[in-house]
């Protein structure tokens, strides 16, 4: 798409009323964006999409690539613990649960800075305070939790589950996993979802 601006650090209102309709549509597309409504909502959401500067989203298949790359890479650090998607014969939680291992806060904090060097955010500290991820559990958007010992000697183990999208309900359930140490110590974990 030749729009004539993208070496522009910034663009006005009127050089996006220029673009044909083709060009703002396209526009929008690569950044995964809507492409419906008059030309008018595409000129203003092209203007707001230029100007700060939002990434085209990388195509489907350099996505799955790289989703797969990410994936394999969980377990190149223990090559002795499995793919859950592979194991067999999980524990449900009526029986799983006296196996679980006694993940507390501090643990879940140490793994979000390990991953991401941020840790629990002010926005994260709150909603533990306010119950937000329980008042989840209770209200079924998680559903039932299995447990995995991977096998009795193996110093980790798995706990996995499905839950609802928080902003599409409708949509199908994410599958999540996390290992840990039998001893609590988060390891690596796993979200379908977009963030991961």
């Amino acid at each position: 798409m030749a729009t004539g601006w993208d070496n522009e650090d910034l663009i006005t209102y009127e050089q996006v009323e220029s673009w044909t309709v083709d060009a703002l549509k396209e526009y929008c597309r690569k950044r995964n964006f809507k492409v419906s409504g008059s030309k008018k909502e595409l000129v203003a959401r092209v203007y707001v999409l230029f100007n700060n500067s939002v990434p085209e989203e990388p195509e489907a298949k350099e996505q799955e690539a790289s989703n797969k790359r990410d994936y394999k890479s969980l377990f190149t650090c223990d090559p002795t613990a499995p793919d859950p998607h592979k194991l067999k014969a999980w524990i449900g939680e009526k029986d799983g649960i006296r196996f679980w291992p006694a993940i507390t806060y501090v643990d879940i904090d140490l793994y979000m800075k390990k991953k991401n060097s941020v840790g629990l955010t002010t926005e994260g500290l709150t909603a533990y305070k306010t119950g937000k991820a329980y008042s989840y559990f209770t209200c079924d958007w998680l559903h039932e939790v299995f447990y995995h010992s991977i096998s009795r000697q193996h110093k980790c183990c798995y706990l996995k589950t499905t839950c609802l999208p928080s902003n599409r309900v409708n949509d199908s359930p994410h599958s999540l996993w996390i290992k840990t140490m039998k001893s609590g110590e988060i390891v690596s974990a796993y979200c379908t979802c977009v963030a991961g």
